[in-house]
């Protein structure tokens, strides 16, 4: 694994961000030199609320599927924008994202 982003919930939606439609969130590409991606879920998001709230970490990976075998799963694998595919897990109560790239 190796570090990808840093995932924040902002309190707002911020300049520069897309609509991923399927989960009603807004989110920046995390291309600044500080790998964060800002994040906005609209009302009804069906996202996992511990994802919706807190911060997350994100890693790259070679394969979802084994990355996330053996852990709790708290969001199935989903494509975004057709970039890259993820998913997310809790470890101590704290999400982590997994990323693959296509």
């Amino acid at each position: 694994m190796e570090f990808d982003h840093i995932g924040i919930p902002a309190p707002a939606k911020r300049d520069g961000m897309r609509l991923l439609e399927s989960k009603r969130l807004w989110l920046t590409s995390p291309t600044d030199p500080f790998r964060v991606e800002w994040l906005w879920y609209e009302d009804g998001s069906p996202e996992a609320e511990l994802v919706r709230t807190l911060p997350h970490v994100a890693y790259r990976v070679e394969s979802l599927e084994e990355a996330l075998a053996g852990h709790h799963v708290v969001a199935q694998p989903f494509d975004v924008f057709g970039e890259v595919r993820v998913s997310f897990i809790e470890v101590d109560g704290a999400p982590i994202e997994f990323v693959e790239r296509y």
